[in-house]
Parts: structure tokens; C-alpha cells; sequence
């Protein structure tokens, strides 16, 4: 009985799975996105006639059942690639009709719909904020990666970034692990992938390396420390000035409860009703509004002050509040209008950790 060996049923994070993740990300936003614009722009067109009624819904299905279908079939790299592309575009076709499934009324507009459909998507962007995490691995998992980037050899697509993972991947299984079988397969693995016959991708750049190249030149020759901060600076200011500025003139009608009425009602006024609860929305909406505002103002005030790391710190966790919880109540208030507002902060917050990364010495 000794000699039995037991099933290992513990997980491994595949190679790249942030990079699927992220363009699932990206056609997700994009897919809900240009859905809404589109049909607001066509004046919500339907497709059918008296009896029939084809929603986009139906298209998302059957691209989430071709994202299944995928990689379950091919095991190149590329099926996960398009796998991760229709799955995005998918779920955004089809959570975008969510109002039609949470009422008896198939409300398409109904206004708890968009922070559904928001909170989703953030619930995704943690998952893949969690995964751009480099995994610590250990050999089982090593040698998955490298088994996985294996596949690129037999298709001729091996660029020389891939073989040098590899080949410290290997090394790593060969320091870190006492299996005789494992470190057996790795010597033989690191003498296939350092042989002479191992055939690499052409080194003509495609379309997409030489996009990275153009982007690279720009960041290179325009963004420098300066550029950043001042871009920073006005954002934080557009963004948190005009919302704490509302907060003060709310507060201003303290002593006439007639007047915060009329004023709440205001904000709700393009909103169809969808609750008793629309006034409770709009109030917290103006609290929260009010101090991330302000937060976002310090923020810019210290950066142009030159207290670069306390204002990126406080503009970083006001954008978060922000991203995070406050928008769930915009995307009630506002529905779908709210999504440059919430483009815009999530740029800024990437802006605040780009300048962290480059123009900030490191913690100690």
C-alpha cells in the first residue's frame, strides 16, 4: 500500500491566464459599451416581427457556447486567445439585457440593471487584479508552464522571451524539487529546448509588436515626470472639485428640508422610479460623492506641492472608493452615462501607479 499514489487535485494557474483574462476584460467593456450606444443612437430597433422578438441576448449565447467550444476542441494557443475574445463579447450581449430577467415586466431599462451589469464587471477586474499577480509556483506547477509553452514549439511561433522562461522555469524544477521523475523529465526538456535543431518565430515584428514599439517611442518622448504630474494634477482636480463643491451646496439647504427635497429630486429627475428607496440612493450618492471629492482635491494639492507619495496614496485610495463602491450607486442614479465618468477615473488611478513606477524612488 505504500507504493500507491494518491491523486493530486490541487489547481494550477495556467501560463498567460491574466493576459486571457484581460481581453476578456476589454471586449466585456467594450461589448456592453457600443451595445448601448448603438441602440440608443438606432432608437432601439428589434429584430422579429408580432410573434418573434430576436434579442441580443441570443447572440451572446451562442458566442459564450463558441468560447466553450473552443478549447475543448483545439489545443493551440490561439483557441484561447479567441476563446477569451467571443466569451467577453459574449457576456456583454448577454448581461446587458439583465433588467429583462430580475422584473416581471422584462424592464430592459429597469435602473438596478447597470450597477448589476457594473458590479459584474468589477467582480472581473478583481479576479484579474488577483491574477497579474506573478503565481509562486511550485515544480508541478513549473513544468505545467512549460509543457503549456511547449505547444509553441510545434507550431513555429517560439519567440526568444518564451524560450528564456522556459529555460528558467527548468532551472527552477531542478533547484527546487526532489522527485526523481520530475527532475528527470526537466534535464530532458532542458536538453531539448537548448539544442540547435529548436526552430524559433520569424523575427520580423507583426502589426501588434509594432504598436507596443510606437507606444513605447511615445512614452519615451512625452511623458516625462513633469507632463504626468501636471495630467495627474488636473485630473484629480476635474474629478473631485465639481463633486465636493455639489456636497457644499446641498449642505447650504440644510435648514429648508423642502429645498434638499427638490434638490435630490433634481438628480433623479432623468431616472425612471424604480423604488421608494430612489430618494435614500441619490442622498447616500451626494455623501460619498462629496468626500471622495474632496479627497481627490488634497490629493492634487499635495502633488503640486511636491508631497508626491502621501497625495498618490490618498488620490489612490479615493479613485478605489470610488471604482469600487461609490460608482455601484452612480451606475443607479445615472445608468449608463456614468461610464466615461467611470473610464476616466480608472485612467487617472492607472496615471497615479504609472508615476509611482517611474518617477518614485522604491520602499525600502
Amino acid at each position: 500500500m505504500s507504493d500507491v499514489v494518491s491523486r493530486i487535485w490541487e489547481p494550477v494557474q495556467r501560463a498567460r491566464a491574466e493576459t486571457y483574462l484581460q481581453i476578456t476584460l476589454l471586449s466585456f467593456a467594450a461589448s456592453v459599451s457600443l451595445t448601448r450606444l448603438l441602440l440608443e443612437i438606432a432608437g432601439y430597433p428589434q429584430l422579429g416581427n408580432q410573434t418573434l422578438h430576436i434579442a441580443h441576448v441570443l447572440y451572446g449565447g451562442v458566442l459564450l457556447f463558441a468560447a466553450s467550444l473552443l478549447p475543448l476542441i483545439y489545443a493551440n494557443k490561439w483557441a484561447l486567445t479567441w476563446s477569451a475574445l467571443l466569451s467577453g463579447v459574449g457576456i456583454g450581449l448577454f448581461i446587458d439585457e439583465v433588467g429583462k430577467f430580475i422584473t416581471q415586466t422584462n424592464d430592459y431599462f429597469y435602473p438596478a440593471a447597470a450597477p448589476i451589469i457594473y458590479a459584474f464587471f468589477l467582480l472581473t477586474a478583481l479576479l484579474y487584479l488577483r491574477l497579474s499577480r506573478e503565481p509562486t509556483l511550485d515544480a508541478r506547477g513549473e513544468l505545467y508552464a512549460v509543457l503549456d509553452t511547449l505547444g509553441e514549439v510545434l507550431d513555429h511561433s517560439l519567440e526568444p522571451e518564451e524560450h528564456e522562461d522556459m529555460r528558467l522555469r527548468l532551472q527552477r524544477i531542478l533547484d527546487k524539487t526532489s522527485s526523481p521523475g520530475l527532475r528527470s523529465l526537466a534535464v530532458e526538456l532542458m536538453d531539448f529546448i537548448e539544442s540547435d535543431s529548436l526552430q524559433f518565430a520569424p523575427e520580423e515584428p507583426n502589426l501588434f509588436d509594432r504598436l507596443i514599439q510606437f507606444c513605447n517611442g511615445l512614452e519615451k518622448k512625452y511623458l516625462n515626470q513633469r507632463r504626468v504630474r501636471v495630467f495627474l494634477v488636473a485630473s484629480l482636480i476635474i474629478l473631485g472639485t465639481p463633486s465636493f463643491m455639489r456636497f457644499l451646496e446641498y449642505n447650504t439647504l440644510a435648514g429648508d428640508p423642502s429645498q434638499k427635497g427638490d434638490y435630490l429630486a433634481a438628480i433623479l429627475s432623468e431616472v425612471p422610479s424604480a423604488s421608494g428607496l430612489d430618494m435614500f440612493w441619490a442622498q447616500m450618492h451626494l455623501v460619498l460623492d462629496g468626500a471622495v471629492g474632496l479627497a481627490l482635491a488634497l490629493s492634487a494639492v499635495l502633488l503640486f506641492v511636491g508631497r508626491d507619495r502621501r497625495g498618490l496614496e490618498l488620490g489612490s485610495a479615493a479613485l478605489l472608493v470610488s471604482l469600487l463602491v461609490l460608482n455601484i450607486v452612480l451606475f443607479y442614479i445615472e445608468q449608463f452615462s456614468t461610464i466615461v465618468t467611470a473610464a476616466y477615473q480608472y485612467v487617472t488611478l492607472q496615471g497615479l501607479y504609472y508615476y509611482e513606477r517611474r518617477h518614485l524612488p522604491r520602499k525600502k
